[in-house]
C-alpha cells in the first residue's frame, strides 16, 4: 500500500529517530468545547493521527495493522496538528472545537496514530463520541452484570476496576473504547456495607448485612494487581456505617447498626453504634478509634484535604435521653489528635443523603430523608413512621476552629440516595436517587433520572437528565473529564459531558 504524500514528505524532513510505542489519549468531546488529543512516544518521532467512522483491520506493513481504514487519511493529513513530529519530550497535542451539528454528534469517531521512520509503530485505538455539554449519553457498551454500589479503582492508564457492586465478581472498563469486560472473583460486599479504594490500589470491603440478615464484622482486602482476596475481621459488626480513606492512607470506619430488625423497631434504633475503628494498610489490621459523641448510622463520611474527616447526619441517639432522632450535626475527626471536635450544626436533619468533596476543599451534602419518629417511639409500630425527602444542599467549609455549613436551595426535585461527584470547575454533579412520601395519607416512591449541577458560586440548577432512573448510582470522573454513571438498577452505562 502506498504511503500518503504528506506522510512521505514528513519522513524525509524529520530527523532520524527510533520508533517508539505510541500512546493516544483524549480529553473533552463536548460540542462547542475544546477537545484535545495527546500523543506520547519517542522524541523526534514523526506521526500521523488517522480517523474513521467505522472500524476494520487494515494492514499497513508487516509490523503495523490498524483497527481503522485509510478512507479519511487524505483529510487527516490536512488537519492542523494531525501530521507532525513529537517534541523533545516525546509529546504532541492537537486541539479543536466540535461543532454543534446533530450529524456529528451522532457519530462515533475512531482514532489511531501511526509513526516512526518506517511507519513501524501504531498507537492504541481511541473512540471519540461527541455529545452536548451538560448532557448524558449512552456509553457504547454496558456492564456484563448489574452494579449496586461498590468501589472503583483507576489504573495508571485510566482503565477501571469496578469491585463490590456485582457480587463476588469484578468488572473492568476501558474508557478509550467505552467497553466493559467481566473479570475474576473479588469479594461480595453485603447490603449496607462499604467498599473503599486504598491509596495503593487495593480495595477494602467492610461489613454490611451477612447471610443471616444481621450486621457482620467480616471484611476483606482485594488486590486488583494480583486478583487475590485476603479475608479480615473488624472489631465490631457493622451495617450502614461510614468508611473514608484519609490522606495518611488509613481508613476511618464510623458507627453503623449492630442489630438489624424491623420487628423490634426500638431495639433496631437503639442498636446504633458510636464507636469507631481504623484500618491501617501497613499493619494489615483494624484498631480501635475514638468514640463519637453521638452514635450514628446511614450518615456520610468525607475525607478532606486538611487530613480531617467530616462525619455528618444520619440516625443518632440523643445522649442521656436515649431517644433516636435524625441528626442535624456533623463532627470533624482529627487524625493528629485522634479525636472528634465539637458538634457543627446544619439546617435540616437528614439521613441517606449524599456527600462529595469539592475541588476547593469544601464538602457538599445533597438531599436526604427526614423522618418523624414520634409515633414510632411511643407505639413501637413501624407503620407510624412519617418520611419526606429533602430538596436542599448543605455546603461545609472547614475553619481553624471547626467549620460551618451554608444552605443552598433548591434541587430540581427532592432526592435521597443520589449519586454525587465533584467536578473540575469546583462544582458538583448530583444525579438520580429517589423521592419518597410516607405519611398518614399514603405512600409513594419515585425513582429519579433527573440531575442537578451545583456551581462553585453556590447556585443550583437542573442539568441534563440521565437516560435511566438510578438509585444510588456510582459516578466516577474519567481522565478525559467526563463522568461515568453506572448501577442503581439498570445494567446500562452513561457518560455525562460537563
Amino acid at each position: 500500500m502506498k504511503l500518503l504524500t504528506g506522510m512521505a514528505l514528513l519522513l524525509c524532513l524529520a530527523p532520524l529517530a527510533p520508533a517508539g510505542t505510541l500512546e493516544l489519549d483524549k480529553t473533552g468531546g463536548g460540542a462547542l468545547a475544546v477537545t484535545t488529543l495527546s500523543l506520547t512516544g519517542a522524541a523526534g518521532q514523526p506521526y500521523l493521527i488517522l480517523f474513521d467512522i467505522s472500524e476494520q483491520q487494515t494492514v499497513i506493513n508487516p509490523q503495523v495493522t490498524l483497527d481503522i481504514s485509510l478512507a479519511f487519511a487524505p483529510l487527516a493529513v490536512q488537519v492542523p496538528g494531525f501530521l507532525g513530529v513529537l517534541n523533545g519530550a516525546g509529546k504532541a497535542q492537537v486541539s479543536f472545537v466540535i461543532p454543534n451539528d446533530p450529524v456529528i454528534l451522532d457519530l462515533t469517531v475512531s482514532l489511531q496514530a501511526i509513526g516512526g521512520m518506517a511507519i513501524d509503530s501504531v498507537s492504541n485505538l481511541v473512540r471519540l463520541t461527541p455529545s452536548l455539554t451538560g448532557a448524558f449519553e449512552a456509553a457504547l457498551d454496558s456492564p456484563a452484570l448489574p452494579i449496586t454500589g461498590g468501589a472503583i479503582h483507576q489504573n495508571a492508564d485510566g482503565s477501571l476496576f469496578l469491585v463490590g457492586g456485582s457480587g463476588p465478581t469484578y468488572q473492568t472498563y476501558d474508557p478509550d473504547l467505552e467497553e466493559f469486560d467481566l473479570g475474576g472473583l473479588a469479594f461480595g460486599v453485603g447490603f449496607l456495607g462499604q467498599s473503599t479504594a486504598l491509596a495503593d490500589g487495593r480495595i477494602l470491603f467492610t461489613g454490611g448485612l451477612g447471610l443471616d440478615g444481621q450486621p457482620t464484622a467480616a471484611a476483606a482486602l482485594f488486590d486488583p494487581a494480583t486478583g487475590q482476596t485476603t479475608n479480615l475481621t473488624m472489631l465490631q459488626p457493622r451495617a450502614g456505617h461510614g468508611a473514608s480513606l484519609m490522606p495518611n492512607g488509613k481508613v476511618l470506619i464510623t458507627g453503623g447498626f449492630k442489630v438489624f430488625t424491623l420487628t423490634d423497631i426500638l431495639a433496631f434504633l437503639q442498636g446504633i453504634q458510636g464507636d469507631t475503628e481504623i484500618y491501617d494498610p501497613a499493619a494489615g489490621a483494624f484498631g480501635a478509634g475514638p468514640a463519637m459523641l453521638e452514635p450514628r448510622a446511614l450518615h456520610t463520611s468525607t475525607a478532606m484535604p486538611n487530613g480531617k474527616v467530616l462525619v455528618a447526619g444520619g440516625l443518632t441517639i440523643v445522649p442521656i435521653l436515649n431517644i433516636p432522632i435524625v441528626s442535624n450535626t456533623a463532627y470533624s475527626y482529627n487524625p493528629i489528635f485522634n479525636t472528634f471536635g465539637l458538634p457543627i450544626f446544619f439546617t435540616g436533619a437528614r439521613l441517606y443523603h449524599s456527600a462529595a468533596l469539592l475541588s476547593d476543599g469544601r464538602v457538599l451534602l445533597a438531599g436526604g430523608l427526614s423522618l418523624d419518629l414520634t409515633e414510632v417511639i411511643t407505639s413501637g409500630d413501624i407503620t407510624k413512621l412519617v418520611v419526606s425527602t429533602i430538596n436542599d444542599c448543605q455546603v461545609f467549609k472547614s475553619t481553624l476552629f471547626g467549620g460551618n455549613f451554608t444552605t443552598v436551595s433548591a434541587l430540581s426535585q427532592p432526592r435521597a440516595g443520589a449519586g454525587v461527584i465533584g467536578l473540575a470547575d469546583g462544582g458538583a454533579l448530583i444525579a438520580g436517587g429517589f423521592n419518597v412520601d410516607l405519611s398518614s395519607t399514603g405512600f409513594a416512591v419515585e425513582l429519579l433520572s433527573s440531575a442537578d449541577r451545583f456551581a462553585s458560586s453556590g447556585a443550583l440548577a437542573a442539568t441534563g437528565s440521565m437516560l435511566a432512573q438510578r438509585l444510588t448510582p456510582v459516578l466516577h470522573k474519567l481522565n478525559d473529564g467526563t463522568i461515568l454513571a453506572v448501577g442503581g438498577g439498570p445494567t446500562s452505562a452513561e457518560i455525562y459531558q460537563p
